[in-house]
């Protein structure tokens, strides 16, 4: 990895300490994916080392595979990246395969405080692909072809990354206190910047945080 990257990944995992610090008990909307990884590993070793306390906050997984193996489900790698290295509660940690009615959970328990968001190079947001509308909540959805090649390293060929999967919605997201948006490889680019371009359109999701009054966005390269 790229010292941008990692330059990168400290400043989002700051930004996620800072706000658990200030509010013990916040919800979070987690990514998963190559993005946060970095991020992970940095609020692991942090919390083996004491410094963050997850005992009172809950995380939201964002998304995740429909008909799809354990051990390569979203909520799966949350737990290897992040979850089993905190002292988050079993019972505080979401999943949007194990709820019937997702935003409800979320709203049961006051909404989220920070929504942390990966990119991907179609401009989708959680896995809302093109197309997705702005009144949506959590739903399923057919992914693209490019969400697939993008994920296909995983599974070892595209042929088997799962056609659809579960995702919270634009609603959702944008119902978040605070979103971050994480812009990871040059080939995010070009969607990172028609999304800050102004221009809002279904057509690419992440244009939609242009609605939120507090987004932040970080990235490990040049525009």
């Amino acid at each position: 990895m790229s010292n941008l990257y990692d330059a990168m990944s400290l400043n989002v995992a700051e930004a996620i300490a800072r706000q658990l610090k200030i509010k013990p008990e916040s919800n979070f909307g987690m990514p998963t994916g190559r993005s946060p990884v970095g991020c992970y590993q940095i609020l692991s070793e942090w919390s083996q080392q004491g410094a963050l306390d997850w005992s009172k906050s809950k995380c939201f997984a964002l998304d995740d595979y429909i008909d799809v193996d354990e051990e390569q489900s979203f909520h799966y790698f949350l737990e290897s990246n992040l979850y089993k290295q905190t002292n988050l509660p079993q019972q505080s940690r979401f999943s949007p395969r194990n709820q019937d009615d997702y935003d409800k959970v979320i709203a049961d328990q006051g909404g989220l405080d920070m929504c942390v968001l990966g990119l991907g190079t179609n401009g989708h947001i959680a896995f809302n692909e093109p197309g997705t509308p702005q009144l949506s909540w959590t739903h399923c959805h057919w992914l693209t072809q490019s969400t697939r090649e993008a994920n296909a390293a995983a599974f070892g060929s595209v042929d088997k990354v799962p056609t659809r999967a579960i995702t919270i919605g634009i609603e959702t997201i944008l119902a978040s206190r605070q979103i971050i948006l994480i812009a990871s490889g040059e080939k995010k680019k070009t969607a990172l910047a028609k999304a800050l371009s102004g221009e809002v359109t279904s057509q690419l999701p992440a244009s939609f945080l242009a609605l939120h009054p507090a987004v932040k966005v970080f990235r490990d390269f040049e525009m």
